[in-house]
């Protein structure tokens, strides 16, 4: 089922809420914050997201039409709170690489799902995506990867 957009509003301001207290376990598991300057403001902003993690390797997905990733191109430098704590991360968009992101949303979708319907995926019966609802999905969408800022040295 498909969250209506508007209420995304709500939504994340509790997940920010939740995230950011001692309760985060409820939903950290699989949802981060994520905080980054604005390219033209210089505000900070912070949004929840859903992640996994693969070796040293967040990784996150988004829709081309999201606001929010240009400003990692800007400024890669991001804050991630997971799991109760804090990792400074450099952050790198894929959004050139069409193929590369649809293997990475094929194996994100293999965990998680229920959020085929945020990419406009249908699912066969046994779960796996639909290979043309795949590859256009990796149209609109793109990757956000981000590794601790130690682990670059």
């Amino acid at each position: 089922m498909r969250i209506p957009e508007p209420l995304f509003v709500v939504i994340n301001a509790g997940m920010r809420l939740l995230l950011r207290s001692p309760l985060h376990a409820l939903a950290s598991r699989s949802l981060m914050l994520i905080t980054f300057t604005g390219r033209v403001t210089g505000r900070t902003y912070t949004t929840p997201v859903r992640y996994i993690k693969v070796g040293t390797t967040i990784r996150w997905f988004t829709n081309r039409d999201a606001k929010w990733w240009p400003n990692l191109k800007h400024d890669p430098t991001v804050v991630l709170r997971m799991r109760g704590r804090d990792v400074i991360c450099t952050a790198r968009v894929i959004d050139d690489d069409p193929a590369t992101v649809r293997e990475l949303l094929a194996g994100y979708l293999a965990q998680f799902p229920g959020d085929a319907v945020y990419h406009d995926v249908g699912l066969t019966k046994d779960g796996t995506p639909l290979p043309a609802d795949l590859d256009r999905a990796a149209s609109h969408s793109l990757v956000v990867e981000a590794r601790p800022k130690l682990a670059d040295r």
